[in-house]
């Protein structure tokens, strides 16, 4: 008896980690929805600030982050589901603080996540921290181009 209750407890352990590692590999499904592209939320430094967000056609959300930062990471996802939702209408870009100093400086912002909204060159909005995703879809609101064709940008 003495040599059942180890193997038994090794059994219960191997068939926990098994069905822990196939459910963490396993992709979500998709319930019969057709998955849209996604939407690539680039990562923009000095060399391309320019090109990418003052010579944009659509106005453009600039998230500021750190990796080192929790509330970034909290905010990233939010990001990510704007940029899904407002693709053609919103180009949606982020600037590591750390790897493009010069660029978080001309901000003048001391607190990461630092988002602002570029219309035709020039910031028209700024927000710091992490506001609820209805605020910032509000705000929002009144930069985006009212159709919902999308913008073609080349």
């Amino acid at each position: 008896m003495r040599h059942v209750q180890p193997v038994l407890m090794f059994l219960v352990a191997a068939f926990l980690f098994l069905t822990i590692a196939l459910q963490s590999s396993m992709p979500e499904p998709s319930f019969g929805k057709s998955a849209a592209p996604a939407v690539e939320v680039i990562t923009v430094t000095e060399d391309n600030f320019q090109a990418e967000v003052i010579k944009s056609k659509v106005p453009v959300l600039v998230d500021f982050f750190a990796v080192w930062c929790g509330p970034c990471r909290m905010y990233g996802p939010m990001v990510d589901r704007l940029a899904q939702k407002y693709a053609g209408r919103l180009k949606v870009v982020r600037v590591d603080v750390d790897k493009s100093p010069s660029l978080y400086a001309a901000t003048q912002s001391q607190v990461v996540p630092t988002t602002f909204v570029f219309k035709k060159g020039k910031a028209v909005d700024r927000w710091e921290g992490v506001p609820p995703e209805s605020d910032i879809e509000k705000e929002l609101a009144q930069f985006l181009p009212k159709s919902s064709k999308p913008v073609h940008e080349k």
